[in-house]
């Protein structure tokens, strides 16, 4: 099949080049959600992107039996070790390539495009999606916090479901899960995912540097989930 990895929608045009950055977003001294936290975190980390503006290493010539992963600062793993990222684990537990296209911030809306540019350019046998804030939107071309006050409005529910199904109607496998904090109003996650049935919640275990973002503990719980549900897309 003929690809088109130079699209828009498969490049995050801002982190290309980027080397070894000791700090990304929130993983940092002065963005972090504890300091103390920050400064007694043992780990090496170090944000380095491709020559497409991802974090992950350059992607192989042969894309046709690679695990897509798409979603936001989660699945770049803001605030962990880059072995430790939940595409990582997965790469290990299921044995094929795991291509990593988070972005810092990434909307729901630019995800639904994303997915539909893969499926366009390579007919992807599976995707997995960690979909974000339901309060996000894509509005002229950038990723925005439509409206704090009404975060968890019926129209984030909505909007939402709408890219869901764009998603979930495309002709690939896909994994669907939210991320872990996705809101202080519990009724809100429950009504989206009461729509979306598909829809794999799953609770953090722990914290990276930034003490916000998720650990290698729950990244390995969420690999372990997701290895099982493409197996049983492959039984």
């Amino acid at each position: 099949m003929t690809t088109h990895l130079n699209t828009r929608m498969l490049r995050v045009e801002n982190r290309i080049g980027i080397i070894k950055s000791k700090t990304s977003g929130s993983d940092s001294p002065a963005e972090c959600l504890s300091k103390d936290h920050f400064l007694n975190y043992a780990k090496d980390i170090s944000y380095t992107y491709n020559s497409r503006g991802f974090r992950d290493n350059e992607w192989p010539e042969d894309l046709s039996d690679v695990i897509w992963c798409v979603g936001d600062s989660f699945t770049v793993g803001i605030g962990q070790p880059f072995e430790e990222t939940w595409p990582q684990l997965l790469q290990k537990k299921t044995g094929k390539r795991c291509l990593n296209l988070g972005e810092d911030g990434c909307s729901n809306d630019t995800m639904a495009l994303r997915v539909q540019e893969i499926c366009r350019s390579h007919g992807p046998k599976t995707i997995v999606v960690m979909w974000s804030y339901l309060s996000r939107r894509r509005i002229n071309n950038k990723n925005v916090h439509h409206d704090k006050d009404s975060f968890g409005s019926m129209e984030d529910v909505a909007n939402f479901t709408k890219n869901y199904k764009i998603v979930n109607q495309l002709p690939a496998s896909v994994v669907n899960l939210m991320i872990p904090n996705t809101t202080k109003c519990p009724d809100f996650l429950k009504r989206a995912v009461e729509q979306n049935s598909k829809l794999i919640t799953f609770k953090q275990l722990d914290y990276a540097r930034d003490h916000n973002h998720f650990d290698v503990k729950t990244s390995k719980g969420v690999s372990q989930i997701i290895a099982k549900t493409i197996n049983k897309f492959d039984n």
